[in-house]
């Protein structure tokens, strides 16, 4: 079985390929999240998809939209070769302007496919109404992601908070801005690849606060490790966010924007808030106040979202196998 995703990294891909056991291809050229580029890249992503496959010879393809066009490669290769694929759809390729324009597209492929693959009911209820399959899993929540290497805060350290950044259209960055300078005693590191970035509002920045970049791997982990609080943030209603998926599973305190996804899904650990700089003050304070608590409930929502988690991906797996076996 293969696994693919036209990016440099993405982790929901990854963990859900090594569960599966398959061989995860990760095929990017160029700039990522350039849309200038894409044009020129997809052409040579699409025949780099095909060489691979056809070399692997995947009887299965488990493919990440977006772009749809990953999905498209995949189902080209599987149409001339007699495999199937599942199309692995992340919530923004079906509301966000920028993929709008290949809903058409999607629903092509979703109608095609062994399964679809989504985050929320509402979307499954979506691809169901398209004529698709469908089954709601989310990204899982990770263990033991730094090994046998203990990372944790040190003692005496400034308060940390990591920003789960890629400074994305529905990312408010203002507001953390205005936060740290109301919160001068407490560090805050933003993520993301800062080539992306408005320059004048990096350069407006307080003294406390870093862009260390865009992190990848141990690196990513680590920093989440020693920070006390994860913070992530959006604009859209309907974006179940990683970054909060990604602090459950180090049992960190969570700070999130107050939209319906999120809310649903975080039923505690988490700090709500409406992306203000008052909001965002009075949530890093209210973990400092209470830190142990948020600390024990994201360990406890992380064990139970494991287990509804292993529940769904047996399904999967259990549909995957047949098709294989097929």
């Amino acid at each position: 079985m293969a696994a693919l995703v036209w990016a440099p990294e993405e982790n929901r891909t990854e963990q859900i390929a090594r569960h599966l056991d398959a061989h995860l291809h990760t095929i990017h050229y160029l700039y990522y999240k350039r849309p200038f580029f894409a044009p020129f890249k997809y052409v040579p992503q699409t025949l780099k998809t095909l060489s691979v496959l056809r070399r692997q010879r995947a009887k299965v393809v488990y493919a990440t939209n977006p772009p749809v066009f990953a999905v498209l490669a995949a189902a080209l290769y599987c149409w001339r070769n007699g495999a199937t694929y599942v199309m692995d759809t992340h919530s923004p390729a079906l509301y966000s302007r920028k993929w709008s324009w290949t809903v058409p597209l999607q629903r092509f492929l979703a109608r095609r496919a062994l399964l679809n693959v989504v985050d929320q009911s509402r979307y499954k209820a979506l691809i169901e109404s398209w004529g698709g399959r469908a089954l709601v899993l989310e990204k899982p929540i990770a263990e033991n992601v730094l090994g046998d290497e203990r990372v944790t805060p040190q003692p005496g350290s400034p308060f940390t908070v990591t920003v789960i950044n890629t400074f994305a259209v529905d990312e408010p960055l203002e507001p953390v801005l205005e936060a740290a300078r109301r919160l001068p005693d407490v560090c805050f590191v933003v993520l993301g690849n800062t080539s992306l970035a408005d320059k004048r509002l990096l350069a407006s920045a307080p003294a406390n606060v870093s862009f260390p970049g865009y992190l990848l791997k141990e690196n990513y982990w680590r920093q989440l490790a020693v920070s006390r609080a994860v913070m992530a943030l959006t604009t859209y209603p309907f974006s179940l966010l990683a970054g909060g998926h990604d602090g459950l599973s180090l049992g960190k305190p969570l700070i999130l924007s107050d939209q319906p996804a999120l809310t649903d899904f975080y039923t505690k650990s988490a700090v709500f808030t409406d992306n203000t700089a008052e909001s965002l003050v009075a949530a890093v304070q209210e973990i400092q106040q209470n830190e142990q608590r948020y600390i024990r409930e994201s360990h406890e929502l992380a064990a139970e979202k494991r287990e509804l988690w292993q529940a769904s991906f047996a399904a999967l797996n259990s549909i995957i196998e047949e098709a294989a076996s097929g």
